[in-house]
């Protein structure tokens, strides 16, 4: 049989996976990820990205969310923070939102599995 996983435990896998890569940083990388998902809510997805983009740090979390979303909803074509910046610029209202919801739902994962991770 084969094993069928829910978008939430996807979401939580693919976090957890960024997480362990994490060598160097990972406190810098860890503060910024608690942050995300109130930044998505304050300033949307497009200023947070181009925010993330502006850091080192901040690069490497844009990139894995960026990941995430690519395999999840099926738009190509964006394989880096740079990418995903770009087709928010262009995208309809529609697939924002859409990348909107995901990236939160996402980075919400992230911030609670950074916290369980520096916390044991």
């Amino acid at each position: 049989m084969a094993k069928i996983r829910s978008l939430e435990q996807e979401r939580a896998k693919h976090a957890w996976e960024f997480i362990e890569r994490i060598d160097k940083n990972f406190d810098k990388v860890a503060s910024l990820a608690r942050r995300l998902p109130a930044m998505l809510l304050t300033s949307g997805l497009g200023q947070t990205v181009a925010f993330c983009l502006s850091k080192d740090e901040g690069k490497r979390v844009i990139d894995d969310v960026t990941d995430y979303l690519s395999k999840v909803t099926g738009i190509e074509g964006i394989t880096c923070g740079n990418d995903l910046l770009q087709k928010i610029i262009e995208t309809d209202h529609e697939t924002y939102l859409m990348l909107s919801q995901e990236a939160l739902k996402y980075t919400t994962w992230l911030k609670r599995l950074v916290e369980a991770k520096s916390e044991g």
